[in-house]
């Protein structure tokens, strides 16, 4: 099927969101043609709402609301049995990654107002919340941080992993620009003739059974670095900009590490920069806390790009700055995070 340049796409996509009434820009109307798989897709999924591109992304709960509503909420752990089995919520139902859509195709989901899902650092989860939301299940959130801010025992791993970069003293306050405007990737449908919906669910269904990428820690990536194309996903600019003032005016991003605005310039939308990534290299995307990260992670990988998320985002690479900079304080995990409310073990 033929690939259309990125004014075509800006035109066609434009348009349709134009008249789902997702933006109000002043849109030309498209040319003739027919668009690739993946412009169907971005034209399905942002007349759908746009999840991953919209300030509802990646639909946290923080602990104290999962507490509290315990009798309500449907909380699925995502965790290994063995992992499950030595402390879990109360209630909580333990479901694997791979049997997930299954599960919710059979799940009568509108009788919980929250269906929350839970894993050990809150980034896996994410990154199935947002699959599942593509898919259409609205109702379900991701537990923020995970069971790291239920309860002390599984905090290790946030604890373990904040910090700031071992390399730090490379980074910069310079700003690196994004990427030349490109094709999207090149996909094809199991059955092109089938309706879009159906060849959506099927991609959902091949990004949940390939699992979500759990070690890419910073360390292990340092040596990619160089070849890969390095995303900051941020809702503030403080996550990659350092004020030239302060104790920390120095320590501002990785030379190669590109700045998109996450909400509310939704910059990864394909009617702004999405098609400044490049289809053929591994992508690195980052953000505060590696929780929306995921999220656009599996966006991008139904979408074709070979996408990867840092875990824990910014918190292991400037946990410092983040500490003391007010405008992103919310973001930095500490022992604060940890409610210590009580678990059960066993199955």
């Amino acid at each position: 099927m033929k690939t259309f340049n990125k004014y075509y796409i800006f035109t066609i996509i434009s348009f349709f969101i134009l008249l789902s009434g997702c933006i109000k820009d002043n849109i030309t109307p498209p040319l003739t043609g027919n668009l690739n798989p993946v412009g169907k897709m971005l034209v399905y999924f942002e007349e759908q709402g746009d999840f991953t591109n919209s300030s509802q992304a990646p639909a946290l709960v923080n602990a104290d609301e999962v507490n509290t509503n315990l009798g309500s909420y449907l909380i699925i752990d995502i965790r290994s049995p063995s992992d499950f089995s030595e402390g879990h919520i109360e209630g909580s139902v333990n479901i694997q990654s791979d049997s997930l859509y299954n599960y919710f195709e059979n799940l009568d989901a509108g009788k919980y107002y929250k269906i929350v899902l839970v894993s050990k650092n809150g980034q896996s989860s994410a990154y199935f919340v947002c699959l599942l939301r593509l898919a259409g299940f609205n109702n379900v959130y991701t537990l923020n941080f995970g069971l790291a801010s239920w309860n002390e025992h599984f905090s290790d791993d946030w604890l373990g992993a904040i910090g700031d970069a071992s390399d730090i003293e490379r980074y910069t306050n310079d700003p690196v620009p994004k990427g030349d405007y490109t094709n999207l990737p090149d996909i094809m449908f199991e059955n092109p003739d089938a309706p879009i919906e159906q060849n959506v669910k099927s991609r959902i269904k091949q990004t949940m059974s390939a699992g979500f990428i759990q070690d890419i820690n910073f360390e292990r990536v340092i040596p990619e670095i160089g070849t890969m194309y390095i995303v900051c996903y941020a809702l503030n600019g403080l996550l990659y900009y350092s004020p030239r003032f302060g104790p920390f005016s120095e320590l501002g991003h990785d030379p190669d590490a590109r700045y998109y605005m996450s909400d509310p310039l939704f910059e990864l939308r394909a009617v702004n920069y999405l098609q400044t990534l490049p289809p053929e290299d591994k992508i690195l995307i980052y953000d505060e806390t590696g929780q929306m990260g995921a999220c656009m992670t599996a966006y991008l990988r139904v979408l074709g790009y070979n996408a990867v998320t840092l875990l824990f985002g910014g918190n292991q690479l400037i946990h410092s700055r983040m500490i003391y900079y007010q405008e992103i304080q919310q973001f930095a995990f500490d022992d604060s995070d940890i409610k210590n409310y009580p678990y059960v073990t066993g199955e």
